[in-house]
């Protein structure tokens, strides 16, 4: 049922858009503010001890609600239940949703504001810096959005996708953490993020140009100085900014009509799109020879 629940999640969040405004973890900014004026005194509440009571309790709570379900109701109850998991860890918010917000503003104010949220600063005025801040922006928002929460509720289920979101929302960066535990979350979050960038990666390059993905994603590695397991995720965005700048994105006529960073979100989204169509046909194969469930 794992396809079929992320299938069924996904369409209901891209068609119900009312779903993606949904209150998500806000919850996490009161708890964490309590919780460590409560217990700093406790031993080693400032690392460890406060790292696994953020992630142990609300997966115990889920694991709890789970038995309960399938108790109750069968596979059907946990079928429901991880229905309102994904719903619940995709987003916030639809990005083409938001990558077409962009394209069609009322007004040049009202597109720079959005686009600036979008990229997290204000856009460059160099045409080809924001091309390239462009297109990261698309493809590190559809990691955290999409793709993280997919991989790991492919692999774990429903823990899978409340702990991937639950890392991404605990270094954001506005929450009441201390030190130690913002850098165990930070860390938790890269070791995460990372095989859903290279499954993104290889996507990608199946999707589009093989040679020029390997070659960009070669470059990275080799520029950076540093072995495949560390660093960030620079690689995938290094990546799709190839594809864009190469011109293997520019199949879609109407990206083709929009100028500067629209036309690089345009295509940049029309890359995510070919991602997940890659992803989700893996997904049925290995559904097929029964590897998942």
């Amino acid at each position: 049922m794992t396809i079929i629940s992320i299938l069924i999640a996904f369409g209901l969040c891209h068609f119900i858009r009312e779903l993606g405004r949904l209150p998500r973890f806000e919850w996490l900014k009161s708890v964490t503010g309590y919780c460590n004026d409560k217990c700093q005194n406790i031993p080693g509440w400032a690392g460890v001890s406060g790292f696994l009571f953020y992630f142990g309790v609300p997966l115990i709570i889920i694991g709890v609600v789970n038995v309960l379900m399938v108790t109750a109701f069968g596979a059907v109850g946990g079928f429901i239940l991880a229905l309102a998991v994904l719903i619940y860890t995709f987003g916030p918010h639809d990005l083409d949703t938001n990558i077409d917000a962009i394209i069609h503003a009322d007004d040049e104010q009202e597109q720079q504001e959005q686009l600036r949220a979008l990229l997290g600063k204000n856009p460059p005025e160099d045409p080809a810096a924001a091309q390239a801040l462009g297109v990261e922006a698309v493809f590190r928002e559809a990691l955290q959005r999409w793709f993280g929460t997919i991989f790991w509720f492919a692999v774990l289920g429903i823990f899978g996708a409340l702990m991937y979101r639950l890392a991404d929302r605990l270094t954001e960066g506005d929450l009441d953490l201390m030190p130690e535990q913002l850098g165990l979350f930070q860390r938790l979050r890269h070791i995460l993020d990372w095989p859903v960038a290279q499954l993104m990666t290889l996507a990608l390059a199946i999707a589009t140009d093989f040679d020029s993905v390997f070659k960009a994603w070669k470059r990275y590695h080799d520029e950076q100085g540093h072995g495949l397991f560390e660093g960030g995720n620079g690689f995938l965005l290094a990546s799709a900014r190839q594809i864009v700048v190469s011109g293997h994105a520019a199949r879609d006529g109407y990206a083709d009509q929009l100028n500067g960073p629209l036309a690089s979100l345009k295509q940049a989204m029309d890359l995510v799109w070919r991602v997940l169509g890659v992803w989700l046909t893996v997904l049925a194969l290995l559904l097929l020879v029964d590897i998942i469930r």
